[in-house]
């Protein structure tokens, strides 16, 4: 392996451990990196390890009219110095609160799926120990399906024929509570 490629090589992708990450959904796009990088690896190993060597002196003597451009040139030439391996600190800290702010994500997802399930396995419990649906009747109508069933005798919802959405907001019973509000003051108890 060229040394090019050992630069590269310590940072390499563990694509196994990618793969077991991600959903399937991203799967093409997985491949298409895949490809892109190792289409840069064999690209980068094919490279020699250092910078390739000038002799700027066979220069000098084939070229004497240039001789102050070429001396410029070769100061630029050798104080060429490639950081590998080398990430800013700026860069590294940054990385580290996209990391730590995934990780908060990808927790919350996790509590939101385990809540999901619980939820789940309460209404397959609910409805394993539902009768058969050819026996239903109207308590169990209301018990089952509550949404679209109600039964006012134990139940404080408003009566909504026409699924207006009058029981998902307390607006309603709040404007409606206190009907002694809505009388006329000229009206006379006595009556």
């Amino acid at each position: 392996m060229s040394g090019a490629a050992k630069r590269v090589a310590t940072s390499s992708v563990n694509w196994s451990k990618l793969a077991e990450r991600l959903v399937p959904e991203h799967g093409a796009e997985l491949t298409r990196v895949k490809g892109v990088s190792g289409t840069f690896q064999s690209a980068v190993s094919q490279l020699p390890a250092d910078l390739p060597k000038i002799d700027f002196a066979a220069l000098k003597k084939a070229l004497p009219a240039h001789s102050a451009v070429l001396d410029s040139l070769q100061k630029q030439y050798e104080a060429i110095k490639i950081p590998y391996g080398e990430v800013p600190a700026d860069y590294l800290k940054e990385v580290d609160q996209w990391v730590e702010y995934n990780n908060a994500r990808i927790k919350l997802h996790d509590d939101k799926v385990a809540d999901g399930l619980q939820e789940a396995k309460k209404v397959e419990e609910k409805w394993a120990k539902a009768p058969p649906v050819e026996h239903f009747d109207r308590q169990h109508f209301v018990e089952y399906f509550p949404a679209h069933f109600y039964d006012l005798r134990y139940q404080n919802r408003i009566p909504d024929p026409c699924n207006i959405g009058l029981n998902e907001t307390p607006e309603i019973e709040n404007r409606f509570k206190d009907y002694k509000v809505l009388r006329r003051a000229d009206k006379v108890d006595d009556h």
